[in-house]
């Protein structure tokens, strides 16, 4: 190859969970009867940053599909199924058999946050190994979250975080416009609708 001056394509690296849930569930997301029958579908996903410190801390949410509102917003140090359940119990409104989508990490499929959701009344559903567009609108979020948050400021402590992510939360709940909305908030559309809207946000820790 060197004689005709072509290069190899660089191999990717195959995706893998960090930790992967030993129980699997259907991709309901994309099932054309909820579909159709247009059931709640609501979005979750972990993602971690870090302080100026060094210390890593880790996300997770709750976001509802027909409206875009964040239904809970949680953080921690750590990664376990703690953070996840938190997050779950602190929804205040779950329509019926609402369905609860999210990737295959472990932390999703823990005894703890499956008995979280059956508590609450939410459908489990996964998308496919390594399929992000699976999520598209969790990951969506996450972008939205870190440049608007994370990567705004440098944080030298938890708290100063906690702080700026509780105050934009709201305000992306109350008064950001979303171009998928007809320009209008999520709790605005929400109210459009006759939908519960997400009061304030303000505990943004599991304890």
């Amino acid at each position: 190859m060197k004689k005709y001056g072509i290069k190899p394509r660089k191999r990717t690296k195959r995706y893998h969970y960090p930790g992967k849930s030993d129980v699997i569930f259907n991709n309901l997301a994309n099932d054309v009867f909820v579909q159709l029958a247009q059931i709640n579908i609501v979005f979750s996903d972990i993602f971690e940053f870090q302080l100026l410190d060094g210390s890593r801390i880790r996300g997770c949410f709750a976001l509802r599909k027909d409206t875009r509102q964040i239904l809970s917003l949680v953080f921690d140090y750590s990664m376990k199924a703690e953070l996840v359940v938190t997050t779950i119990q602190r929804i205040d409104v779950v329509d019926p058999e609402s369905i609860w989508h999210t990737d295959q990490g472990k932390q999703y499929g823990a005894g703890i946050t499956l008995s979280a959701l059956l508590e609450r009344g939410f459908i489990a559903s996964m998308s496919r190994a390594g399929t992000p567009t699976d999520n598209p609108y969790a990951e969506r979020f996450v972008g939205v979250f870190k440049l608007a948050v994370v990567h705004r400021r440098k944080y030298s402590r938890l708290g100063d975080f906690l702080d700026a992510a509780k105050q934009w939360i709201n305000f992306y709940n109350d008064r950001r416009p979303h171009e998928s909305l007809g320009q209008v908030s999520p709790n605005e559309y929400a109210r459009k609708y006759n939908i519960a809207t997400v009061p304030i946000i303000s505990c943004l820790t599991v304890y």
